[in-house]
């Protein structure tokens, strides 16, 4: 008789590399965009949420870790598409807000748990996940046994077997439910623990670990939960929402075997019982595969006959590839996979001897300035990104369903945050080194700020909404000095902001307050005044916060970017 592990190795069916970049014309991309851009493939996303929702049942089931890749483009589709998010603390959470996942399909998951946190979200509706004993006796301190609307679930570390088929030196670094692992409540320990608690207990959790080749670790797991649910329901605890976490691991190169979602949603489907609501944390899984790096050739070096291929992008974004050897299928200008034997290698553009994409291949004609498309990047790409070197993030490019492209801008050069988080001078001298009179003050003051200033006008010619969230402004502006100041720009896109947005919400009148929160504004170029001005204004999504009030933040620039930001709202 064949172990379990042999009978699903052999049916099984083995996942492909994508298919989508083919479609894409990668020199039109370049031309079009320029480098480094992530290229997302809504079709791909939706197609993987697809698959993914026949084991659950329901879209908003599909949690997915917000770790995986942070990006509010992401976000965003998945958000329109009913998937939840998986979050490890508040700024995750609050992106997640930000793209339109509502609080009731959050779960909140991190090995350091917040009990503040926790028991807000839980009044708020959303799924918390504990494996700290200490905290969740806290939490239900806390909420002295009044009832909530939201699910507390408990991690649990399984007791069955959880291993790869296929070993590699990083999978003592992914196995989040081995037995030595620090996740998870220990499956012996979990109906002790339950006993001293007065809590509900909505559901539990295993996360089997990153880049699972092995079906089997996940069957013994989803066993293990069900066993262990049962035993909780005899308890008086209604446990009945069991998620599988995430893990499943995907190609990154012809050769790689893993499970295909589908072949996997099909034997995890066959082991569902009735009574249970199924959930899933999928990363690789999910957006691995929706997502390509363009990048291109800056030089090609020669040294003892190897050829260098240096292109604009490396460990910034591609730390996965480089620092754990996962290299990624490369594609070149015309859509072929770089793979063929050689003595050619890609590498980036780091200060770094590791800063290596994908060695010994063939790179053919290749040239410098010549675009290349890294494909299968939207896991762990992004999201471990750096700014070694003064890197910049790259652009961010959507494919919709339809094939339309939308470009999101490239982070400018003073977003840094080394830049715009700095005090300059740190010295705490007891004396002023040097008192200046109002005399000299007067003398280095500008006369705009202190009186001219005062004389800027504009008046609204039209305002237009361009989409659900969307707004185009064209505004007149009168200055003394032709052009429009910070000053200036700041009373011009605030007030079309807060317009736009009590149109958003539907108010006839300003009668309530909203104030900013915080503002970013670039001018790169002066806007000449005294000629019309067009404002393009976008939203994201309401953000309500724990302590009831709202957030939205609103992306704002000049029709020809000379004048870009953002701007938070609470209202």
């Amino acid at each position: 008789m064949k172990n379990p592990t042999e009978e699903i190795a052999i049916k099984r069916e083995n996942a492909l590399l994508e298919n989508w970049s083919a479609e894409i014309n990668i020199r039109e991309f370049f031309i079009n965009y320029g480098s480094p851009a992530y290229i997302v493939s809504q079709k791909q996303l939706k197609h993987n949420v697809t698959e993914f929702t026949r084991f659950t049942g329901n879209e908003a089931n599909i949690m997915f870790p917000v770790k995986t890749n942070p990006s509010l483009v992401v976000l965003e589709v998945l958000a329109s598409l009913g998937a939840g998010a998986d979050c490890a603390n508040r700024q995750e959470i609050d992106l997640a807000l930000f793209a339109g996942i509502p609080y009731e399909r959050i779960s909140y998951n991190c090995p350091v748990q917040d009990v503040c946190l926790s028991t807000n979200l839980l009044k708020k509706g959303a799924i918390v996940v504990m494996d700290d004993p200490e905290a969740i006796l806290k939490v239900q301190q806390r909420l002295k046994g009044r009832p909530f609307p939201g699910q507390l679930w408990l991690r649990v570390n399984p007791g069955s077997d959880i291993r790869y088929e296929n070993t590699n030196d990083n999978q003592e670094l992914m196995s989040h439910a081995a037995s030595s692992s620090k996740f998870g409540i220990p499956a012996e320990d979990l109906i002790p623990l339950v006993e001293e608690m007065n809590m509900q207990v909505s559901g539990l959790h295993v996360h089997v670990g990153t880049q699972m080749d092995n079906l089997t670790s996940f069957v013994n797991s989803m066993n293990e939960m069900h066993q262990l649910a049962e035993e909780l329901i005899a308890m008086g605890h209604e446990t009945r929402h069991l998620d599988v976490g995430g893990g499943l691991g995907i190609p990154f190169m012809e050769g790689d075997e893993f499970p295909s979602l589908s072949h996997w949603v099909e034997e995890m489907t066959a082991l569902k019982k009735k009574g249970f609501q199924y959930y899933v944390e999928p990363g690789h899984a999910l957006v691995g595969n929706a997502v390509g790096l363009l990048t291109k050739v800056e030089t090609i070096k020669k040294s003892r006959s190897k050829r260098w291929l240096i292109t604009d992008v490396g460990t910034d974004q591609l730390a996965k590839v480089t620092l754990l050897r996962w290299p990624h299928r490369i594609l070149s200008p015309d859509g072929e996979p770089l793979s063929a034997k050689g003595n050619d290698a890609i590498a980036g553009p780091l200060c770094f001897a590791g800063d290596i994409l994908l060695d010994n291949i063939n790179a053919g004609e290749i040239k410098p300035g010549d675009p290349l498309l890294i494909t299968h990047a939207g896991a762990y790409t992004y999201s471990l990104s750096s700014r070694f070197n003064g890197r910049q993030a790259p652009a961010w490019i959507l494919i919709d369903e339809e094939g339309h492209q939308k470009r999101i801008n490239f982070e400018g050069r003073y977003d840094n945050p080394h830049l715009t988080n700095y005090f300059w001078d740190l010295r705490n001298e007891a004396k002023p080194v040097e008192t200046l009179s109002a005399e000299k003050i007067s003398d280095l003051s500008s006369i705009y700020l202190t009186k001219w200033s005062e004389e800027d006008r504009f008046e609204y010619l039209n305002m237009s909404r361009t989409g659900e969230r969307s707004y185009e402004v064209d505004v007149m502006t009168h200055s003394r000095v032709n052009f429009i100041s910070m000053p200036f720009a700041i009373r011009i896109f605030g007030d079309a902001v807060i317009v736009a947005a009590l149109h958003q919400m539907k108010a006839e009148k300003k009668e309530m307050p909203i104030w900013g929160r915080k503002l970013n504004l670039d001018c790169f170029g002066q806007v000449k005044t005294g000629v019309p001005v067009r404002i393009r204004i976008s939203f994201s999504n309401p953000l309500k916060e724990l302590n009831g009030t709202n957030s939205i933040l609103a992306r704002f620039e000049s029709e020809c970017w000379n004048c870009t930001g953002n701007l938070v709202l609470k209202f």
